[in-house]
């Protein structure tokens, strides 16, 4: 039996994003320690693709905000910032980060698959890492369009299923992982996924009912499906920390890996006028 929505929201509820790794959900040190991570770590050559301070003064809607990072990056750039997530657990961590910073945002419970926004309310809507871990991942980029301005803006990230993922690439990876005990903090990846689907399921634990990796071509039918132009995309969120010696890799190794073989594909789309 498929997924459903509402085993996702359980999971979710119970594993907030980044929870198996950083301690004391919710405190200050949780907050900058996810800071550190995304600035430091898997978002740091994307920072230039979110153009945070291009949207001052702009109603944007972070769609599956989770622990909140985004949000209150646009929220601080001085946009006005409306955040959903499917779980109670993400809209109190989200109303806790906002609260540590000394921000506002409107933020409340909600599915991605069906935003209770009106057509066209948001100059941008913003999505990391999320609409690929809901069962009808369709239905809720067709939302995304709808709720956009015609002719606003969306960011919209995805598990990229790349080079790493075909065969003979994918058994190389495994054995390259087991030999330098290279683990998600939420699953051992490579010796529990069965398959390059499980294994991209994997990556936010091994519990993660919905995870699903296309190929760039195959996102691309998805969104202009949906309704939306796409204007490039790029590949970013390398996690450089779970490497071997991962404190001495030269930055000029990590953009390489970020950009050739991210995990994930990072779309600049937006709605026709």
């Amino acid at each position: 039996m498929p997924p459903t929505i509402d085993d996702v929201r359980r999971y979710w509820q119970e594993h907030p994003l980044f929870s198996y790794e950083v301690g004391d959900v919710g405190t200050a040190s949780f907050f900058e320690r996810l800071s550190e991570i995304k600035r430091g770590d898997v978002e740091r050559f994307a920072l230039p693709y979110w153009e945070f301070e291009r949207f001052r003064g702009r109603s944007v809607l972070d769609v599956g905000c989770g622990p909140g990072w985004l949000t209150v990056q646009y929220a601080l750039a001085g946009a006005h910032v409306t955040a959903i997530d499917l779980t109670s657990t993400a809209v109190d961590l989200t109303r806790r980060f906002l609260a540590y910073k000394g921000l506002h945002a409107d933020v409340g419970e909600a599915d991605a698959e069906s935003l209770p926004f009106a057509d066209g309310q948001f100059d941008l809507v913003v999505s990391s890492g999320v609409l690929h871990h809901t069962p009808d991942v369709q239905n809720a980029v067709r939302e995304c369009y709808r709720v956009l301005k015609p002719g606003s803006a969306a960011k919209l990230t995805f598990y990229h299923k790349g080079l790493l993922h075909t065969p003979i690439a994918f058994r190389a990876t495994r054995a390259a992982m087991r030999l330098f005990g290279v683990k998600h903090p939420g699953a051992d990846l490579a010796r529990t996924s069965l398959s390059v689907d499980d294994f991209i399921r994997q990556y936010d634990g091994a519990g993660n009912p919905v995870g699903v990796g296309k190929t760039t071509a195959d996102w691309n039918r998805l969104l202009t499906g949906a309704g939306f132009s796409v204007d490039g995309s790029e590949l970013h969120f390398f996690p450089k920390r779970f490497l071997p010696l991962s404190s001495v890799v030269p930055t000029s190794i990590h953009r390489w890996l970020d950009r050739r073989l991210g995990t994930m594909i990072y779309f600049r789309l937006h709605k026709p006028a």
